[in-house]
Formats: C-alpha cells, sequence, structure tokens
C-alpha cells in the first residue's frame, strides 16, 4: 500500500514539473534566444571555389571597435565568387547569413546580434587582393 502511494505522489510530482517547464524563447530561425548581450565577430575567413582560403595568413585584422574586417586575398583571387564564414561569440548570430557565395570586389556589411536579441553591431568587411 505505501509503494502504491509513494508511486502516485512521484507520478504527481512528475506531472507537475512537466507542466511547470516553461517553453524556451526561440527566435524567427527557431534559434535559442539567451540573456546574452554580448556581440562581437572573433574570426573571418573567404573560401574560394576549391574550397580552401583565399586570404593571406596573418593579415586579417578584426576591429570590434572600429567594427571593421580588413583582410588581403591571395593575387589571382577571383574576388566576385567567394564564401565568407566568421566565428562571433557564444549564442551571437550573423546576418546576413554567411557560407553562400558573395561578391567581394566591394566592401561587405555583416551585423552581428547578440543572444538576447537587443544588441546589434554592423562590421563593415573590406579585403584586398594582394600585389
Amino acid at each position: 500500500m505505501k509503494t502504491t502511494i509513494l508511486h502516485k505522489f512521484f507520478g504527481f510530482l512528475a506531472i507537475i514539473g512537466l507542466l511547470s517547464c516553461s517553453k524556451d524563447p526561440v527566435d524567427e530561425s527557431g534559434l535559442l534566444i539567451t540573456g546574452r548581450s554580448q556581440c562581437f565577430m572573433t574570426f573571418f575567413d573567404l573560401l574560394g571555389s576549391d574550397h580552401r582560403t583565399v586570404l593571406v595568413s596573418g593579415q586579417t585584422v578584426i576591429d570590434t571597435t572600429n567594427l571593421t574586417v580588413t583582410a588581403v586575398a591571395r593575387y589571382g583571387t577571383y574576388m566576385q565568387r567567394v564564401k565568407p564564414y566568421c566565428s562571433v561569440v557564444t549564442d551571437a548570430i550573423v546576418e546576413p547569413t554567411m557560407g553562400i557565395w558573395t561578391d567581394y570586389s566591394q566592401p561587405q556589411k555583416y551585423t552581428v546580434v547578440s543572444g538576447n536579441r537587443q544588441v546589434r553591431k554592423t562590421y563593415t568587411v573590406t579585403v584586398t587582393v594582394q600585389k
């Protein structure tokens, strides 16, 4: 009899626990919205048609104060068709989406959005070709 009462009691507690769980907030893309307000870029790279980096090693500078990224691509790089990739602080997202073929013959703008989706910082990415 005691075990039946204990089973019912713990079953009741489990049901209450499941009902009291709140659904975590998500954005329109289905990504979790967190409490983090940090938003900055930590790494940037460009890939060519062979999916290898086209940037000259050690020549990429990310300025989180002036919100700029400057990089140098290898001589002969076809700048009208490269794929950008970056890393950002935990829980932040980048708009527009990276990883698609992009024309870098002109500077491009990317906005890093914090995990809580309240802080937005727009970076200007400028890539020049090595001479």
